[in-house]
């Protein structure tokens, strides 16, 4: 009720906000000193999706939990985390897509099995878009032996007859 300033997601999502928060929580959304920003709306690349998240990080509150978060919303955090400085974010998407990386470059694939099967659901776009080439590598490894198992799986459900019932 008392937000100071307004942003806009590129697909037309409004954003209401505490100035004194931004100030306080990043460096790219602080308005320059004598500046008021409460009449106009600030347009923002980001889609609401990603600004919804990334303005989570800005009040004090628990913040969501990166595990829950799809790899390609947390991608797009990360980018914005990093574009306008929003510090708790930045260090949560550091610390969680370290994670997958570190576990991807040098092949622990149990660590990527425990906790990031959320790398699946990147596109094989965004990966080759998104990673180092020897991450991409790594990524790609995992990947196919996932759907070298799903692919198995699907052959032993077609070649399984179907079960025929008897009535006694």
């Amino acid at each position: 009720a008392d937000s100071d300033v307004t942003f806009r997601s590129c697909d037309g999502i409004l954003f209401k906000l505490h100035s004194a928060n931004l100030k306080a929580t990043s460096e790219g959304f602080s308005p320059p000193e004598g500046t008021s920003s409460q009449e106009e709306i600030v347009s923002l690349t980001e889609d609401g999706d990603t600004l919804e998240l990334l303005f989570q990080y800005i009040y004090p509150q628990r913040y969501p939990d990166p595990k829950d978060i799809e790899f390609a919303l947390l991608a797009k955090l990360a980018e914005a985390a990093e574009k306008y400085q929003v510090y708790t974010a930045m260090l949560v998407c550091h610390i969680r897509m370290g994670s997958m990386m570190y576990a991807l470059r040098h092949g622990y694939a149990d660590l990527m099995d425990k906790s990031e099967k959320k790398s699946l659901e990147v596109s094989q776009t965004l990966a080759f878009e998104s990673f180092t080439p020897e991450v991409y590598i790594a990524w790609t490894r995992y990947y196919a032996q996932w759907m070298d198992l799903f692919a198995h799986l699907v052959n032993l459900i077609v070649a399984t007859p179907p079960h025929s019932h008897s009535a006694n």
